[in-house]
């Protein structure tokens, strides 16, 4: 857990490293608003702020016009989901083995990062952007051989099962 004295420090702080902030947001709701104004707190952190924050930090967001019905709406289940989001399965015996593997997500980022992009880029500073400001393309990037090693170590230490698989492809 993030002590008082640290949290304090690092959403004063313009250069806090962003996954402590979102550690700080959901350990410390009370830190919300401050953490949500900090100049590093990513869109995906804000608009879950902006869903589960304290009343304080989702007014906070509101002045700055940012709510969570203004990006995609609530922050949904990823296994509901994938579900709603599968093909027929006729359609899904048609496509090769290892596409069938990783499904596309939807980019619902605002910035207009895709899938496409995530996958192919060669641009080191882009795959960064689209690593901090499309929490949803992420699975794409740990796919795409021209991920730099930091960001993959990185990747791997989120956790998360789509993400790990697609590491475990890169092997």
């Amino acid at each position: 857990m993030v002590d008082y004295d640290t949290a304090v420090a690092a959403v004063q702080d313009p250069n806090a490293d962003p996954i402590l902030l979102a550690k700080i947001a959901y350990e410390n709701p009370e830190f919300g608003a401050n953490v949500a104004v900090n100049p590093r707190c990513y869109p995906g952190l804000k608009r879950w702020i902006a869903e589960f924050g304290d009343d304080r930090a989702r007014e906070t967001l509101a002045q700055y016009g940012f709510t969570a019905e203004a990006f995609g709406g609530p922050v949904q289940d990823q296994k509901a989901t994938a579900q709603a989001a599968q093909q027929p399965a006729a359609k899904q015996a048609q496509q090769p083995a290892a596409q069938a593997a990783f499904e596309e997500p939807v980019a619902t980022n605002p910035y207009g990062f895709t899938a496409e992009q995530a996958l192919t880029t060669t641009d080191q500073m882009q795959i960064a952007q689209i690593a901090q400001y499309a929490p949803e393309l992420r699975a794409c990037i740990a796919r795409n051989p021209n991920t730099y090693p930091a960001l993959i170590e990185w990747l791997g230490q989120l956790g998360d099962p789509a993400i790990n698989a697609a590491l475990a492809s890169r092997q």
